[in-house]
C-alpha cells in the first residue's frame, strides 16, 4: 500500500507516526510531503530546519520534488492531506480513491463562523461542502473540539475518525526522574510566550499558592512576544525564589526535561487546537493539569483519573487544580503512573500507525473497520 502524507511544514509532533508508517509500508511506500518550511520563530523556539529522510521533499522548492509530489498524489492509495488542497482532494475522490482531511479546530474563538463573512472563506466552505459528499473522503479531526466544528459544517457519517498528534513515547531511565520527589513541587511549562497560551493565568493562580505557604518551583521554558510581560508578572507576583525562565531547548530534548518535574500546565485558550505538549509530559510521567477546551486536554485526560482539568480562562479553577497537586506526593505519583499507561496503550505513533493501516485496507478492500478507542475511533 501507498502511502503520502502532506503537510504544511514538518514537525516534530508529527514525525514520529510518519516513520512508523514507513516501517509498516517500507520506504518506496511512503512520502511526506511538506508544502513549507518552519518560519523563524520556530525555529528560535528548537524546531529543526532540515530533515536527511529521503523520504521526506519539499514540493514547493523544486521542479523535480514538485513532479515526484503530484505522481504519488495520484497512484497513492491513501493520501493524509493536513492542507486544504480542496481542489486537489476533489480530483482525487473524483477518481474513486480515497483521502483522508486532517485538521485542527476550522472555528477556532474569538473570530469562530464570523470567518463566513469574508467571501473567500466562504467560497472554500461551499468547496468543502461538495468535498465531502464523497464516500472517498474521511476526515481526522485533531481533538473533539474539531469534530465539533465540522460537524457545524457538513455531515459525514461513518467517515469521521479521532484522531491528534502522536509524540515520540520516551523510555524513562532511573536518572531522569531522580530529582522528582522532594519537598519542593517542580512544576513546568514549554512553549511560544504568546497571549494564547495563557501562561500569565498559571502565574496568577500560583500567586495564591504561595501565599498559602506551599513551596513549588515554576520553570517557564521559550521566547515570544509575551515572555518581558510575564517576567514582570512573576516577579511581581511570585518573588525570584519561586521562578526561573530558560531559553528554548531543542525540541528532541523536551521529554528529558519534562522527566524532571512532578506537574506540567497547559493553560492555553480554545485556540490551542491540540497541545502536543500534554502528549510528551504524560510519556514523560509528569501530573497533567490542562485546559478544558484544548484538544490534547479532552482527548487524553480523564478529570480526577490521570490528570485534572480546568474551566478554560478560569484563574479559580486554575487554582483548585494547583491546589489538589502541589505537595501531593502521592496524587502526583498517582496520575503520573496512569498518563504513561495511557500513552502507551493507545497514544503512541506505532499505535496510531497500525491503526490507520489496518482502517485503510478496510476501506480499500471495502470491509467492515475495526472498533477502536482513542484514536481512530468512529465519531
Amino acid at each position: 500500500m501507498k502511502i503520502l502524507q502532506v503537510n504544511n511544514i514538518v514537525s516534530h509532533h508529527q514525525l514520529p507516526f510518519s516513520k512508523e508508517l514507513v516501517s509498516l509500508v517500507g520506504e518506496e511506500n511512503f512520502l511526506f510531503a511538506a508544502l513549507g518550511r518552519p518560519d523563524s520563530e520556530r525555529l528560535n523556539n528548537g524546531w529543526k530546519k532540515d530533515y536527511n529522510e529521503e523520504w521526506i521533499i519539499h514540493p514547493n522548492d523544486s521542479i523535480e520534488s514538485h513532479i515526484r509530489f503530484d505522481k504519488f498524489w495520484h497512484e497513492a492509495d491513501v493520501v493524509i492531506c493536513g492542507e486544504r488542497l480542496i481542489s486537489k482532494m476533489q480530483e482525487r475522490v473524483d477518481d474513486n480513491k480515497i483521502c483522508f482531511y486532517m485538521s485542527e479546530r476550522w472555528w477556532k474563538p474569538p473570530v469562530g463562523m464570523f470567518r463566513l463573512f469574508h467571501p473567500l472563506y466562504l467560497k472554500m466552505f461551499l468547496e468543502f461542502k461538495q468535498l465531502s459528499k464523497s464516500k472517498y473522503f474521511h476526515y481526522l479531526p485533531i481533538g473533539p473540539f474539531a469534530a465539533r466544528d465540522m460537524a457545524l459544517m457538513t455531515s459525514m457519517p461513518s467517515r469521521v475518525w479521532a484522531w491528534g498528534y502522536f509524540t515520540a513515547f520516551p523510555i524513562i531511565i532511573p536518572s531522569m526522574s531522580e530529582s522528582r520527589g522532594s519537598d519542593v513541587t517542580r512544576i513546568l511549562w514549554v512553549g511560544r510566550m504568546i497571549k494564547c497560551k495563557r501562561v500569565d493565568l498559571l502565574i496568577k493562580a500560583l500567586a495564591k499558592i504561595k501565599n498559602e505557604g506551599k513551596k513549588f518551583e515554576l520553570t517557564l521554558v521559550g521566547n515570544g512576544s509575551e515572555r518581558e510581560y510575564l517576567e514582570k508578572l512573576a516577579k511581581k507576583l511570585l518573588g525570584a525564589s519561586f521562578y526561573e525562565f530558560k531559553e528554548f531547548i531543542p525540541s528532541d530534548e523536551v521529554p528529558f526535561l519534562m522527566a524532571q518535574y512532578d506537574i506540567y500546565v497547559l493553560p492555553s485558550s480554545a485556540y490551542e487546537g491540540w497541545g502536543a505538549v500534554v502528549n510528551e509530559a504524560m510519556s514523560a510521567g509528569c501530573a497533567v493539569i490542562a485546559s478544558d477546551k484544548t484538544g490534547a486536554g479532552a482527548s487524553l485526560i480523564e478529570h480526577g483519573v490521570n490528570g485534572l482539568l480546568f474551566k478554560s480562562g478560569s484563574e479559580d479553577s486554575l487554582y483548585d487544580c494547583l491546589s489538589q497537586l502541589v505537595n501531593n506526593k502521592k496524587l502526583i505519583n498517582d496520575f503520573s503512573v496512569k498518563s504513561r499507561l495511557i500513552i502507551r496503550e493507545n497514544w503512541t505513533p506505532a499505535i496510531a500507525a497500525e491503526r490507520f493501516v489496518q482502517l485503510s485496507l478496510s476501506l480499500i478492500n471495502n470491509e467492515p473497520s475495526a472498533n477502536f478507542k482513542g484514536p481512530l475511533e468512529a465519531v
